[in-house]
């Protein structure tokens, strides 16, 4: 089978034509700011952290002014490259991590293969009835309406636009059943208890940045019937859609 890359919206008809593969993947530009950027970021802190400590170390009111007179003390060469060190390796974990976070895709006429992180999931075309991109997420709606996954994309907007319709998968404009959701109250007599300990667990969970443990949650309120989203700080919810 042809396999292609595919980087901001170029050679998605020939992709389709010939019944081959679509990678979406980080643009080349995002790739390099990512990689060369976040590390030149942290070293060139590194560099100004002790002289920007010892600036602020004169300040009457100051917090962990400790802290930052430790920093401010590190003027040896040795101890100047040790800190640009730990300000570059700093810069490559927020790079990997920022790559981990975002989802690649393959598509085909018949599935489509997502990867974040270690978690690869296919999904067969037949399975999926909508797609769509909801701020700066991705969602792959199934055939119940619920969510078979929802993350960050690396690639533009558009570019997924044209990869999805271009290999026959049913790209919407927006979420069809937005107008379903209705912000979570806790204690509200529309949901069953056991969904509003999941939502309680799951703004527990955002609070404290556990991406996973959300998701899990989200998976378990889906279980029960119900699909969750966020609005900035805010739960909604709605039921499962089941004769779409």
């Amino acid at each position: 089978m042809p396999d292609e890359r595919f980087h901001e919206g170029a050679g998605q008809e020939s992709a389709a034509a010939r019944g081959g593969t679509t990678v979406l993947g980080h643009p080349r530009g995002d790739l390099l700011l990512l990689l060369v950027g976040l590390p030149a970021v942290g070293l060139a802190l590194g560099l100004a952290l002790p002289r920007l400590a010892r600036w602020v170390s004169g300040s009457p009111v100051l917090p962990w002014r400790d802290a930052v007179e430790f920093v401010g003390g590190l003027d040896a060469l040795w101890q100047t490259g040790l800190v640009m060190a730990a300000g570059l390796v700093a810069g490559v974990v927020l790079a990997l991590m920022a790559l981990a976070e975002d989802m690649t895709l393959e598509l085909t006429d018949t599935r489509v293969r997502i990867k974040r992180g270690d978690e690869p999931r296919t999904f067969e075309r037949t399975d999926v009835s909508a797609v769509f991109v909801d701020g700066k997420q991705l969602v792959l709606l199934g055939a119940d309406s619920g969510e078979l996954v929802r993350g960050g994309h690396a690639p533009r907007a558009a570019a997924l636009a044209d990869a999805f319709r271009a290999h026959g998968y049913p790209w919407r404009d927006g979420d069809p059943y937005a107008s379903l959701f209705h912000r979570w109250i806790p204690g509200t007599p529309d949901l069953p208890a056991e969904v509003h300990a999941l939502l309680a667990a799951r703004k527990a969970a955002l609070k404290r940045d556990a991406g996973q443990d959300a998701r899990d949650l989200t998976g378990m309120a889906r279980g029960l019937g119900y699909v969750v989203r966020d609005e900035g700080k805010e739960q909604y919810w709605r039921a499962l859609a089941t004769g779409a």
